[in-house]
């Protein structure tokens, strides 16, 4: 049960060494892979509802803190293979750390982007030869590209306790609190063009525009193996709090860069869900094949709190340009009260023949409520039961090489209205989506892996609708192309990953017809590569450098995709110098981001525009006690 990368000395960490493939790894606070992002063949596998904590379904209201997260892998295609129940849009797995043989304590101190300061304190202490935790620590002063400032300090517990040798219980608390977060404008443009350049890292909002408030997370795993029977076990509890909110934006500008200035504020905006799964695995043994029989039971309860909002229009202004102006006085109105709740029941088969490939077939029966309260439209309630399937069957032709086919259908999540929309914030009801794959794996000289496959995804699209500025279903988009991934490590102290998709995206339907929408996607690019490569000179262990490049193809950057975002690459150059403080491990780490200073834009659902952050360079010293 116990994960090695999951109680690794920090000191050690390195993301570029320990992905197997270029579709995405992150391991501690660094990620690689063109999915690494949680942007899953062009959709967001985290606000699809699609997580884990180490194999169990999470419904994640808020983020889990990155001190107690050893590594958080993407399954999509073969690595979705022996995942109970996929989604379509993939998963994200998270494995909490865990304490070791040997109590070791490490302390970080981070100049982050823009030399925000960040210390923590993390301690792997086994207490007794079965029972170990992992506390931790950290104060973050995070600066971000458009010249917010925010402080969180966050603080977790994970305990694991081994009553028995195939036994495992795990419980697990996180929380962080944040303040003083300002919110830097989106920018809507007047027409069909791109915003000028403008300075990054000049704040330009209003510093009474901001977010406090605090992220929580706890809940406990069971796991226990009894000859062939297998017992896993989850309960999950995630919040996400804002005691002030605030959202900023230009409206209108124009060429030269002016356009009307709004903040959106409110107060005691809450999203708290309970979540869980609880499974039974039989396995059969019959020579080289082994069979599995999975039935599992997974919920979530989710209550949301949000409206009542403030809008304020402070005028006339210039992006890019600060230019303060006193808070208005802001009356908040009575909250909308959002509630889901869902249930899946669910059986499956998983076949694997040695040396012949792997079947896994899964079905489930979806019970889907919601509900919506709301001071200002009509109450509206929707019941949708559903049943879902998945099937999947890899073959091993050679012994280098393995072929699949899959297909999933499922309900997930899609996410929240923006903020400009009639709706802003309001928590979008589950939809049907549905996907098929194919694809290959081979193994090649030189200790190197490829994998290729072609998908082709669908979804309903949601854009806000320009008759109404609400946030709706418009048509139907498909994302449709294919992902490549090499990786390897052909000699001593070279490492390589490299993913690309490439993919052709559309929306169909009526809006598409009538003209209210373009056949493309607002944000989606049609190209993707993101290749890593990490140097360690054989004749020496103490110093190694790395090099990331990153190509985004061109962009849709409206609804009617009268104009787009160019294309861009950037590149980060990062170098390790591993030490000793007396007789403990340390490890120096510099990196200088976007090393060409590249200047782009990047677009959100609703057509806002924020700049990519500039040339940064951030450095770090860790060192395991």
């Amino acid at each position: 049960m116990a994960s090695a990368e999951a109680h690794a000395q920090r000191a050690t960490e390195n993301a570029a060494t320990a992905a197997d493939d270029g579709f995405g790894k992150s391991v501690g606070s660094e990620s690689v892979g063109i999915y690494a992002n949680g942007e899953v063949r062009g959709f967001s596998a985290s606000d699809a509802g699609n997580a884990r904590i180490e194999g169990l379904y999470y419904n994640r209201s808020g983020a889990i803190s990155d001190l107690f997260v050893a590594t958080s892998d993407i399954k999509v295609g073969l690595t979705a293979f022996g995942q109970p129940f996929p989604a379509p849009t993939g998963l994200v797995d998270a494995n909490l750390r865990r304490a070791g043989d040997r109590t070791i304590v490490t302390a970080r101190l981070n100049a982050g982007d823009y030399f925000g300061v960040d210390a923590t304190i993390e301690a792997g202490v086994p207490l007794t030869s079965n029972l170990g935790i992992y506390p931790a620590i950290g104060y973050f002063d995070d600066r971000y590209a458009d010249g917010v400032n925010a402080w969180f300090v966050s603080y977790c517990n994970v305990a694991r306790w081994r009553p028995a040798p195939h036994t495992e219980l795990t419980a697990f608390f996180s929380r962080y609190d944040y303040g003083d977060e300002e919110q830097g404008p989106l920018i809507y443009t007047s027409g069909p063009f791109l915003p000028k350049e403008i300075k990054r890292r000049r704040f330009f909002g209003q510093d009474w525009g901001q977010w406090s408030g605090h992220s929580q997370n706890f809940g406990g795993l069971a796991k226990t193996a009894l000859g062939p029977w297998r017992l896993e076990a989850g309960l999950f509890r995630s919040s996400f709090t804002q005691d002030d909110f605030a959202s900023a934006w230009f409206a209108g500008v124009d060429r030269d860069g002016i356009g009307e200035r709004f903040i959106l504020s409110g107060r005691d905006q809450a999203y708290v869900s309970w979540s869980g799964e609880a499974r039974v695995v039989r396995d059969f043994r019959d020579g080289p094949r082994r069979h599995r029989l999975i039935a599992s039971v997974r919920g979530r309860k989710v209550d949301a709190r949000y409206g009542g909002f403030d809008l304020a229009a402070i005028g006339p202004g210039r992006i890019g340009v600060p230019y303060p102006v006193p808070e208005p006085v802001r009356e908040y109105g009575v909250l909308t009260d959002d509630r889901v709740r869902q249930m899946l029941l669910s059986a499956g088969y998983d076949l694997v023949w040695q040396d012949r490939g792997e079947l896994n077939l899964g079905v489930t029966r979806s019970d889907y409520r919601k509900s919506i309260d709301s001071p200002s439209l009509p109450s509206f309630a929707r019941r949708d039961r559903n049943w879902l399937w998945n099937a999947a069957l890899a073959v091993k032709v050679t012994s280098g090489l393995t072929v699949y086919a899959a297909t999933t259908r499922g309900l997930e999540e899609a996410g929240t209205a923006p903020v400009n929309a009639a709706n802003a914030n309001e928590v979008l009801p589950a939809l049907r989506t549905r996907q098929v794959e194919a694809g290959l794996r081979l193994a090649l000289p030189g200790n190197i892996r490829a994998v290729a496959s072609w998908f082709d995804l669908r979804k309903p699209y949601f854009e806000i609708d320009t008759r109404d500025n609400v946030y709706r279903t418009l048509g139907e988009v498909q994302h449709m192309g294919y992902e490549f991934s090499l990786s390897g490590k052909p000699a001593k102290g070279l490492s390589f990953v490299a993913g690309a998709v490439l993919m052709d995206p559309r929306v169909a339907g009526e809006a598409v017809r009538d003209g209210r929408l373009g056949s493309r996607p607002i944000g989606r690019t049609r190209t993707l590569i993101d290749a890593s490569i990490d140097w360690m000179p054989a004749s020496q262990q103490r110093w190694s450098i790395d090099l990331r490049l990153l190509y985004e193809g061109a962009r849709a950057a409206d609804a009617l995709n009268r104009f787009a975002i160019p294309q861009r690459l950037t590149a980060d150059l990062g170098a390790r110098y591993r030490f000793k403080i007396r007789k403990s491990d340390a490890i120096l780490r510099v990196k200088l981001a976007n090393l060409s200073n590249v200047f782009g834009w990047r677009v959100s659902g609703g057509g806002g525009f924020r700049t990519n952050g500039p040339r940064r360079l951030t450095g770090s010293i860790i060192a395991d006690f």
